[in-house]
């Protein structure tokens, strides 16, 4: 994938050096040029300090830094791990350290805080002379790697090798129609496979313009859509929140889709009427690219991809209601293990991964998502694995039990809800509110936004099974009878 990015991106800078590619919401605007010259300043200065198969830990909020870093590793044949700065210092320290990371490469000085590193950079300034294209042409080497939540619901690095990357960009392009003349309002975080795929690569590919900002403001999306943006990759959330406004009329909006999460059919509806455009939605998963697409509530398996149900667990079958299994031309190597060695591939089932999802094939063979094997919930199109929230919150002092459980606000909006078993039974309310602020202030130390609890409900136990074992539905089912929504 890296070489053929390597050759559209010198592409479209031959053509168009002055062309805008990245605007940022603060309003700086970077150009085609200035990105793949401060790639090539970063490419040496990785030559100079690394060697040549290390693995790179690119670390900022995204943004054309993000853009010149990404180009800068993958040209020069390396591995490219992206990491947002909002996970904890405590995480970033243990997942280099688990995968051999050999360099952190940071695109934003102010939010640099990576430690139990020699080796730190920044994304490089451009170097004074022209040319240099030569020393990005190792890109046939390089890997992406790719933070997942794992389709077995635990954390793990998905190895992403670069024809897969080619088949992933190259089926999104198609769908899309994506054009030079495009532009791209996003508000998605670029280290994630939905946003690295729809607001770098794509775009890259294509020579379209992107413009980005590091989370959803709703004032600068309607600006952005009213402004002269053609295509929308957003959220059912985000759509949601665009529905409600009044476009203005001549606006060039022609596609917005969704991802991360089912799109409720009255968003869709909405946001359709409002803005007289199509609205599609993805299906698709860090391990296996896209997998399903559809305009007008009908999604069907994108160009090389198969989707086939399990009711089992054992034996796969066309059409049917169950664990949907996916093998794609898009699909990763596997899951790094810890400390190296060969990757483990996944859990699959006749050639074909097994996801977690739970889903119906139609003999049409449309596809419908109906939920999750696991207990994983996605907030904001970002997974919450219930178990490593709760890890961490158990070690406030005061708490005896912890669950954590989505809190489904709208059709769209999601949040963590945290159900404590404080240990002594019986406390007042004022030692309740300092339990509850406690776990809110180790909350905003140690986890990632999207995983932090906003509601803290107090119980005295937590239904379980004989062994022992949490009662996650009950659990869920009664929160929901007591505290609805």
């Amino acid at each position: 994938m890296a070489a053929e990015l390597i050759r559209a991106v010198i592409c479209h800078v031959q053509i168009g050096p002055d062309q805008v590619a990245v605007r940022e919401s603060n309003g700086l605007q970077v150009t085609r040029g200035e990105i793949f010259r401060r790639a090539i300043g970063t490419a040496k200065m990785l030559d100079d300090s690394v060697p040549a198969d290390a693995t790179v830990m690119l670390h900022g909020p995204g943004g054309a830094a993000f853009w010149s870093g990404l180009l800068a590793v993958l040209g020069t044949g390396r591995r490219l791990l992206p990491i947002s700065n909002d996970l904890p210092e405590r995480d970033r320290f243990t997942l280099a350290k688990a995968h051999g990371v050999d360099a952190i490469l940071e695109t934003s000085p102010e939010h640099g805080a990576a430690r139990g590193h020699d080796v730190r950079l920044h994304t490089g300034v451009a170097p004074e002379e022209d040319g240099g294209e030569s020393i990005l042409a190792r890109g046939k080497n390089s890997s992406l790697l790719l933070r997942s939540s794992g389709t077995s619901g635990s954390p793990s690095v998905a190895l992403r090798p670069g024809p897969a990357l080619d088949h992933v960009v190259g089926t999104l392009v198609n769908l899309l129609d994506l054009q030079a003349t495009d532009r791209v309002v996003a508000a998605l975080p670029m280290q994630h496979a939905y946003g690295l795929e729809h607001a770098v690569l794509a775009p890259m590919v294509t020579g379209a313009m992107v413009a980005w900002r590091p989370g959803f403001d709703l004032n600068w999306a309607l600006a952005e859509l009213n402004g002269g943006a053609t295509v929308f990759p957003g959220l059912p959330v985000t759509l949601e929140a665009c529905a409600r406004a009044e476009p203005v009329a001549d606006h060039d909006l022609r596609l917005a889709y969704s991802a991360g999460s089912p799109l409720p059919p009255t968003v869709r509806t909405a946001f359709a009427e409002t803005w007289g455009t199509p609205v599609g939605d993805l299906y698709g998963a860090t391990e296996l690219g896209t997998i399903t697409w559809g305009l007008n509530d009908v999604a069907r398996p994108v160009p090389g991809v198969s989707v086939l149900v399990s009711t089992d667990g054992k034996t796969s079958q066309q059409h049917g209601e169950g664990e949907l299994l996916v093998k794609s031309n898009a699909m990763f190597d596997g899951y790094l293990r810890e400390g190296g060695g060969d990757v483990d591939p996944g859990v699959r089932l006749d050639d074909h991964l097994r996801t977690g999802d739970l889903g119906r094939i139609e003999e049409d063979g449309s596809v419908e998502i109906t939920g999750r094997i696991k207990a994983q919930f996605d907030v904001g199109g970002l997974k919450v694995n219930p178990a490593d929230v709760e890890k961490i919150l158990q070690g406030q002092p005061g708490v005896s039990e912890i669950a954590v459980l989505p809190l489904l606000l709208s059709e769209t909006v999601t949040r963590v809800l945290a159900v404590v078993v404080a240990e002594k039974q019986g406390i007042d309310e004022d030692a309740e509110a300092r339990l509850r602020e406690g776990l809110f202030t180790r909350s905003a130390k140690m986890l990632a936004p999207h995983q932090r609890p906003r509601v803290i409900h107090f119980r005295d136990s937590l239904p379980r099974t004989a062994s022992g074992k949490l009662l996650r539905q009950v659990l869920l089912d009664e929160e929901n009878e007591h505290h609805p929504a």
